[in-house]
């Protein structure tokens, strides 16, 4: 885990000592748009399983595992929903112990619903309509994306080569995403198409 929890104030609750902690790169940016946004407000119960699931996967990753899509979420719900019988929470703690994840330490650094609101209103300054136009929204969506996307490249291929699976030394990941117009063939970079507002042959920007 990364040791940059007090790192100003990102930092300034648990869920921003939390996102240093594991390294959740965007996770403001994210919380911050998916809440404030207009009609696709999401509630504050789903940002804090976001952030959760987030962290498990982080932890996961950090014991050299890679998991698949919709895995922490199961897990999480396997080692805290009541409806789970104790022998099947046990099992699901117990393997993940010998995978190395210290599930302790990922049950204590999970976020409570409150925690998240107040990270929104006290941290981020963040209240339902404050976030600027839709472009802007998905601009910090796209590019929260992009950001976990090189994260999540370089930790699995450093796995991978600590794993002696690849044979690899010193790398980098530079996620470039483009976008092409169909109207004129031309390719753009992702956030010059945004700050433009559009392609020269459609746009009036």
């Amino acid at each position: 885990m990364s040791d940059s929890s007090d790192d100003g104030a990102s930092a300034c609750c648990k869920v921003g000592r939390t996102a240093a902690s594991y390294g959740l790169d965007g996770l403001d940016e994210e919380l911050s748009t998916r809440w404030g946004a207009d009609g696709e407000s999401v509630g504050v119960r789903e940002l804090a399983s976001v952030v959760n699931r987030r962290v498990l996967a982080s932890a996961m990753r950090e014991a050299g595992l890679s998991p698949l899509d919709g895995e922490p979420e199961n897990l999480l719900r396997l080692l805290t929903d009541d409806d789970v019988p104790g022998s099947r929470r046990l099992d699901t703690r117990r393997r993940l112990e010998r995978q190395g994840v210290d599930v302790d330490a990922v049950l204590s650094d999970t976020v409570s619903h409150q925690t998240v609101y107040n990270h929104l209103r006290e941290c981020l300054g963040v209240s339902k309509g404050s976030t600027g136009d839709r472009l802007e929204r998905r601009r910090s969506t796209l590019f929260a994306l992009r950001s976990r996307t090189e994260t999540v490249t370089r930790e699995t291929l450093a796995s991978l080569r600590d794993g002696g699976e690849l044979d690899l030394e010193g790398f980098d990941v530079i996620v470039d995403v483009r976008v092409v117009c169909e109207s004129c063939g031309r390719s753009h970079e992702l956030g010059t198409l945004l700050e433009g507002r559009g392609c020269d042959c459609t746009t009036s920007y």
